[in-house]
């Protein structure tokens, strides 16, 4: 069984691709090879020993390239020649924009390679924070009051009198970005500047949200085994700042990836009520392989956050109370097996007399 990873990208978030794709390596049996796509989008074949310090200088790597219905990857060798090797599965690694946007499920459903992961068009939805406000808001599930700022908007000034109506303090997040990068907590409005400044930087559209206050977040992740849909433990992450910074999360002394034992597992009524609402939000997005949806909790509230569909380390921690690292790759490479023989079953081709008519453009 030939297994591809994926990982790395154009995006600020490819450093976190890596080292989710250095852990992923222990979670599957079989032959891996792991395609990393540099920060020019230019894919290569990574040595399987490699270590995320490895990819800091990486020298001459061979070239990989994909080919429509091919269900496999192309490999260039030093002398310039394409050897083909045939791929079972394509595990999704990337984070962030050009990978976890839905762009490597379309990569791979085109090559002809079973992804393992939520799909193109849920993890579209699930990129954009707008747009999951809206279909979670939709689907009649608590969300934090806010507004979406285009980067015209901003330019032209028409952007005041939308946020009024939040009062402060508001979170300002860029809408495509995760890993809490250029998210700011504003006070004022001298403030708000400065973060719709930082925050279109990295993006085109802004979600300004109400901050809530005296909340924390809850984490709760969801996947397919094949037959049902299994929820994870329902875990709080623990930070000394105003909100889960990137350095809580990945730097830091006890950040979530060097040391997961710093969330706190919670229990009670309000763990009960985030894993219904995740195992609602993974079936009703028609979510397939690993995803993680975030919480927040103010005043007894719960709020759906975040989804994310490439979860840091694909939230094999979350899950480490009931299965073993190969026992959950396992898992995730039968819910993509089932969801793969499902849609092979689907019909793609309508007989039709169309292309007899005679139809020639007209200038």
């Amino acid at each position: 069984m030939n297994i591809l990873l994926v990982y790395g990208g154009k995006s600020c978030e490819h450093d976190i691709s890596i080292i989710t794709a250095c852990l992923a390596k222990g979670y599957f049996d079989g032959k891996l090879y792991c395609v990393y796509i540099d920060k020019d989008n230019k894919a290569y074949l990574a040595p399987q020993f490699w270590t995320p310090f490895d990819h800091i200088n990486c020298g001459k790597l061979p070239e990989v390239y994909f080919k429509t219905g091919s269900g496999g990857i192309y490999v260039k060798n030093f002398w310039g020649r394409l050897k083909k090797i045939a791929i079972d599965y394509g595990v999704n690694c990337c984070h962030g924009v050009n990978g976890e946007d839905g762009s490597v499920s379309a990569l791979l459903m085109l090559s002809g390679i079973t992804e393992v992961e939520s799909g193109v068009i849920p993890s579209g939805v699930a990129m954009d924070k707008v747009l999951t406000k809206y279909c979670l808001s939709g689907m009649g599930l608590p969300v934090v009051q806010g507004v979406d700022v285009t980067l015209s908007q901003y330019r032209s000034g028409n952007w005041q009198q939308q946020i009024q109506s939040l009062g402060y303090p508001v979170i300002v997040k860029p809408v495509t970005l995760g890993s809490s990068i250029g998210i700011t907590v504003a006070h004022d409005g001298n403030q708000l500047a400065n973060a719709l400044e930082l925050a279109f930087q990295f993006d085109t559209k802004v979600l300004v949200e109400q901050a809530l206050q005296n909340f924390y977040e809850l984490n709760c992740a969801a996947l397919f085994d094949g037959d049902q849909i299994i929820t994870s433990r329902v875990e709080r992450p623990v930070t000394a700042h105003e909100l889960l910074t990137f350095d809580d999360k990945y730097i830091e002394e006890g950040g979530a990836i060097k040391s997961p034992d710093v969330s706190r597992t919670v229990t009670g009524e309000l763990a009960q009520r985030a894993q219904e609402y995740t195992r609602t939000i993974y079936s009703a997005l028609g979510m397939r392989g690993v995803v993680r949806v975030d919480y927040l909790v103010a005043d007894g509230k719960l709020y759906v956050n975040e989804i994310n569909t490439v979860p840091g380390s694909l939230a094999y921690g979350l899950f480490s109370d009931v299965m073993t690292q190969t026992q959950f790759g396992s898992t995730l490479l039968q819910g993509a097996n089932a969801v793969a023989s499902s849609r092979n079953k689907l019909k793609y081709r309508y007989l039709s007399n169309v292309l007899k008519q005679n139809i020639v453009a007209k200038k």
